[in-house]
């Protein structure tokens, strides 16, 4: 289990909480190939009070747990590569697309090997910029979006304006950009680009926006909406 933090960050005012608004119309599939190789959910944080210094350490999670399965102003998903690099240079782990969607936006071919330190990221004095892919969702609440960051260098294998559908693969995990380590940071933002929280929970909405969330500190079911 690694006690770091990711340093991934949402597009919101950080002194914003996560939305918490039912599900529309769309359902989410768990965007990894696997769950096997994956360590630690740490989630988004649903405390809206903006912490400094060991304060940081104080968020709460979907389930109302606190750090590590969260810290402070983190505003995404985050699944931990079990292994670590040794597993990202073994061959990583494909990212899925959690729905059906349109690309808007990607990044890719930038240094993938970003590390915790103690003073926080090093990225070895390569720029800190992540590998990701975003798509856009439509649904009758209005356009959603789905964010991969942290991609391996040169792994993303789709093109801006390209459909794709739930499932297809769009890169592999690493650890580009502001990043300790390699893993998915995975992100749902709504119309107005708020961040929600995938997961239902007590600090969150009643209703989850998987297909299937599965059990506590579990993972979702990789099956789509749409699949028998």
């Amino acid at each position: 289990m690694l006690f770091v933090f990711l340093a991934c960050s949402g597009p919101t005012p950080l002194d914003t909480a996560p939305a918490e608004i039912p599900r529309g119309a769309l359902s989410l599939a768990f965007p990894l190939a696997s769950s096997a190789p994956i360590d630690q959910l740490v989630g988004v944080d649903h405390d809206p009070t903006v912490q400094q210094g060991i304060d940081q350490l104080i968020c709460t999670n979907y389930a109302e747990q606190g750090f590590p399965w969260c810290y402070d102003e983190h505003h995404g998903s985050d699944y931990m590569l079990d292994g670590g690099f040794t597993a990202m240079d073994a061959g990583s782990l494909e990212i899925l697309a959690a729905a059906d969607g349109v690309v808007v936006d990607i990044e890719d071919g930038h240094y993938d090997r970003c590390h915790g330190d103690l003073d926080g990221v090093n990225c070895d004095g390569e720029p800190m910029v992540s590998n990701k892919v975003v798509i856009e969702h439509q649904s009758p609440d209005g356009p959603h979006r789905t964010l991969y960051f942290h991609m391996m260098k040169d792994s993303v294998s789709v093109a801006i304006g390209q459909q794709v559908r739930c499932g297809d693969v769009l890169g592999k995990v690493g650890s580009s950009g502001n990043s300790s380590a390699p893993h998915l940071h995975f992100e749902l933002q709504g119309p107005q680009d708020q961040v929600i929280d995938p997961y239902a929970g007590p600090a969150s909405q009643p209703e989850t926006w998987w297909t299937e969330q599965g059990a506590l500190e579990g993972y979702p079911s990789s099956q789509c909406a749409d699949s028998d």
